[in-house]
């Protein structure tokens, strides 16, 4: 090398330069992400949506759906949520960070747009009511779900579907419904040899009238029959808006609650004790033998066609139902499984008496019910 002529070292050394440069650069790219990336997602109704990729931050509207993040794997990737969420007791036993989320949607229709655009969401998934407030009010890109009260099974496993593909998460997503499946397959092969004159009937008496109820077109019957019960409300329309009511429920007359004579009372506010020392109800079946329960509550009310009341509702109602068919299932050692498994929540068997006990609570905003 020292023989060399200099101009000659120098000729070498610019070769060797130029050759190593798309190397040295290949390497550098391939470690760093893609600025500008994107991908298309298809929401509910076939919107086509352009969003980032990877995905970071996700505004997640409605109030039952915000479980989908933990069911998911996801709860990084949002950004502000519904101000429900961040009240579930359950939820800040096990995520106290999710109160530091914005909540800039308290009920639907109700969004404060400022708190919205100062999380800086890169996508919003909400109802077509919020979402189209988003839509008209910022240039955030929307994505559209589909849910209403006659939410069933089979339009929930399309919900779980679209927010695993949102959130590149379809393992977990087909994890969950592979657990969902079970469980309802469990409860059927327990339950679908009993006479139909053999069933028990359950009536829902909400609020502090015990006269509010979800009726037979929600998602409330499609559980109830999957439980192996008839449904008290089965002959009864909820559709159409009732002013001071969320949609989906109905007020019957005391007359016609009575006359129900349902075996099974599930009620969600009071006591149980409450109905069994008042007159009016005396005659109903449930009443003389004392089966009325409170609604679980765990992230949500039981009372909404969520995905964790989906799974653990039905077989609840079961085993209240039959006793005798469901002896070997511990209802605590099922909800702790079900937590742990499909949402990394390792609950306490004290977490779990409460949330079927309907202790646990949820905070509402000013403007906010638990309907």
């Amino acid at each position: 090398m020292k023989s060399m002529p200099l101009l000659v070292k120098i000729l070498l050394f610019l070769t060797l330069s130029l050759n190593l440069t798309p190397v040295v650069a290949a390497t550098r790219q391939s470690q760093s992400p893609e600025i500008g990336k994107t991908r298309l997602i298809t929401d509910m109704y076939g919107r086509k949506i352009k969003i980032p990729d990877p995905l970071t931050r996700v505004a997640l509207f409605g109030g039952p759906t915000g479980q989908l993040a933990y069911i998911l794997g996801a709860r990084n990737q949002l950004c502000a949520v519904t101000s429900s969420l961040k009240g579930s007791e359950l939820v800040n036993a096990f995520d106290p960070t999710v109160k530091d989320l914005p909540g800039p949607r308290s009920v639907s229709g109700h969004i404060n747009i400022e708190q919205l655009l100062l999380s800086n969401p890169e996508l919003v998934i909400a109802g077509t009511l919020d979402g189209s407030i988003v839509e008209k009010k910022t240039k955030i890109p929307v994505a559209y779900t589909e849910s209403s009260m006659s939410h069933g099974l089979t339009l929930l496993k399309r919900e779980i579907r679209f927010y695993a593909s949102v959130f590149q998460k379809e393992k977990r997503g087909e994890k969950y419904i592979a657990y969902l499946e079970k469980t309802i397959a469990f409860v059927n092969s327990r339950t679908r040899d009993i006479p139909a004159g053999k069933r028990k009937k359950v009536f829902n008496g909400y609020s502090h009238s015990h006269l509010v109820t979800l009726g037979g077109d929600t998602f409330m019957h499609e559980r109830i029959v999957t439980a192996g019960c008839t449904d008290a409300t089965a002959g009864i329309s909820t559709s159409g808006v009732k002013e001071g009511l969320h949609s989906g429920l109905s007020e019957m007359s005391l007359e016609k609650a009575l006359n129900w004579d349902a075996d099974i009372m599930v009620i969600d506010s009071g006591k149980p004790e409450d109905l069994y020392n008042d007159p009016r109800w005396k005659n109903v079946r449930a009443i003389r033998n004392r089966q009325v329960y409170m609604q679980p509550v765990g992230i949500f009310i039981w009372d909404r066609p969520t995905a964790e009341a989906a799974v653990l509702h039905p077989l609840w109602l079961a085993k209240v139902a039959y006793p005798e068919r469901f002896g070997d299932i511990d209802m605590v050692r099922e909800v702790k499984r079900f937590y742990k498994e499909i949402m990394e929540f390792n609950l306490s068997d004290t977490q779990a008496q409460a949330l079927l006990s309907g202790s646990f609570k949820l905070k509402f905003g000013p403007t906010e019910g638990k309907r």
